[in-house]
């Protein structure tokens, strides 16, 4: 047994009671109170080392409980907020086809939700913590460990619905359902404070025994995501660099297999969620956005504009390229196109029945045939996270889902600098970009553009594709880049269908390129901010909607 696995059993086995302790419902389901009434006395638990221990796996395993992965949580389903980035569907749902967000969304008060019982089950151990008697740097780490995840939590609130109430111990009904909204800028300072405070308490790397627990590298990568979102560059980059400074992460030379359980043990992960095959185990990669023509749900439909935005393997662009053939489109391209989609007439999937292989075909007609349909079948297909050769059971995979990379730090440290004005060498794209782009499985042609404008582009387009699906990276990027609007307000197109579109009389829309019309996105500016939910607004009247959802 690995020593990660070893380590997700241990979760498991002490999950059974920190969840009695912990997350025992009382009478109210109010989303900030965590009292409970019926699990095992406070007065006996909160003693020893081992229950202190217990507990903090059982906030641990609320970031990435199973039963609540098909609803939208922070755990491997954030693969769902590609929809909400507008550069793939979740499974009949892309932004707001309906029209508009409305505070009576699913995702909106799921999310919400959410969110504020992680934030209120932190503040539950935080409380009492400081009752166990043990080695004081040892509960000095578990309670860094916590408060990292709260401001996790609250780096997520933040950025999607912006003004939350912060709310940093357990609260009575009464509390909870009077409370008041702080600012996002409030939310913010917060989280950057608390961040600051307890990375000196986490370890530089854990030990083989408790790999999968927050490292300072965590912390760090999740304030500089915060001093991004403010646009404070040079603190940013001040940041990103004493991750680099730690020498604890490099970038791997593999890529597909990081997101497959066989590449857990590596390196380059800061942040993930955490899985064990069988025993606590997911289906969202193996089961959710497999392609129905082998057993799964199509849940996750690719757009053109993603599948354009990768160079071809000259690191140019499709549009300025001389590799480039539009009757061969997916020639000659960036490898981590093929790691990440399944691309109709072209990618080879291996599977355990077939070895051989087979080409997928994954244009409507075909999809239809397996009885997996809907109205955002594209032809591109996720597999980024997908294990074609598993044979184990599709509901209870062991892959972790990274939401922090040392990828994503180098990225941001070269955007930092970039941002900030700072001059733009060749060596600084070596250490940054350039590890990135020539890790062994992709090796593409080093960047050497310094020019910032220029240089801009590139890095965005970098950012899209290495961290594509990963953690709602690509969603906070163009919120901060403000093109939220003009990434998301579009057509969306799929596959190409025909190459004589103007004699095609087939059932498809598609326009005249011959490209399948899904349809359209909706995308407006108050759409920056989400809306609270109304349940939340019909219990607090101290809550005030955010502006365009009245």
């Amino acid at each position: 047994m690995s020593t990660r696995n070893f380590y997700k059993l241990i979760v498991k086995i002490n999950f059974i009671l920190a969840f009695l302790i912990l997350f025992s419902p009382g009478c109210n389901e109010d989303f900030l109170v965590e009292h409970p009434t019926n699990a095992i006395s406070e007065g006996i638990f909160w003693q020893t080392e081992s229950e202190a221990f217990q507990a903090l796996m059982g906030v641990y395993f609320n970031y990435q409980e199973r039963w609540a992965e098909r609803i939208n949580n922070t755990d491997k389903s954030m693969i769902w907020m590609s929809a909400y980035a507008g550069y793939a569907s979740w499974r009949s749902f892309a932004w707001s086809r309906d029209v508009e967000i409305l505070p009576t969304h699913g995702t909106v008060t799921t999310m919400w939700t959410k969110l504020f019982r992680q934030v209120s089950r932190c503040n539950y151990f935080l409380d009492n913590i400081d009752k166990v008697e043990m080695d004081a740097s040892k509960k000095a780490q578990m309670a860094a460990e916590v408060r990292f995840l709260r401001a996790f939590s609250y780096f997520w609130l933040s950025q999607t619905y912006g003004n939350v109430p912060l709310v940093k111990t357990t609260l009575t009904f009464e509390e909870a359902n009077t409370a008041t909204q702080s600012t996002e800028a409030q939310i913010m300072e917060f989280i950057v404070a608390e961040l600051t405070e307890i990375a000196p308490a986490l370890p530089v790397k854990q030990p083989s025994s408790d790999m999968g627990r927050i490292e300072r590298g965590a912390a760090l990568a999740l304030k500089g995501r915060c001093l991004m979102a403010q646009k404070k560059w040079s603190e940013a980059a001040a940041t990103y660099k004493s991750i680099m400074d730690l020498n604890r992460y490099e970038i791997d030379p593999r890529y597909k297999k990081l997101f497959e359980d066989e590449g857990e043990n590596n390196n380059e992960v800061i942040f993930a969620n955490q899985y064990m095959e069988n025993e606590y185990g997911e289906a969202m990669s193996q089961h959710t956005i497999r392609c129905s023509l082998y057993g799964g749900y199509n849940a996750c439909n690719v757009f053109k504009h993603f599948v354009d935005a990768f160079p071809m393997n000259d690191g140019q662009p499709i549009s300025e390229s001389p590799l480039f053939d539009p009757a061969n489109p997916y020639a000659n391209r960036d490898p981590r196109l093929y790691a990440t989609l399944l691309l109709t007439g072209y990618t080879m999937v291996y599977l355990p029945d077939i070895p051989e292989g087979v080409i997928f075909q994954g244009d409507p007609a075909t999809i239809a045939k397996s009885g997996q349909t809907g109205p955002n079948i594209s032809g591109y297909m996720l597999q980024k996270f997908w294990d074609p050769m598993y044979e184990g059971n599709r509901q209870y995979y062991g892959g972790d889902y990274p939401q922090i990379r040392y990828a994503e730090v180098l990225l941001s440290y070269l955007e930092s600098k970039l941002e900030a004005g700072d001059a733009i060498t060749q060596d600084l794209l070596d250490q940054t970009i350039n590890r990135i782009r020539q890790r062994e499985e992709i090796d593409m042609p080093p960047v050497t553009e310094t020019n910032p404008a220029q240089l801009r582009q590139i890095l965005r387009t970098e950012r899209w594709i290495e961290l594509a699906f990963e953690g709602g990276v690509r969603y906070f990027d163009i919120r901060r880049w403000g093109i939220l609007v003009q990434e998301v307000n579009r057509q969306i197109l799929g596959l190409r269908i025909t190459d004589d579109p103007a004699n095609y009389t087939g059932q498809y829309n598609i326009n005249d390129q011959g490209y399948l019309i899904i349809g359209e996105l909706k995308c407006y500016d108050h759409n920056y901010y989400w809306p609270i939910p109304l349940t939340e607004l019909d219990v607090n009247d101290n809550f005030v909607q955010n502006p365009g959802y009245n």
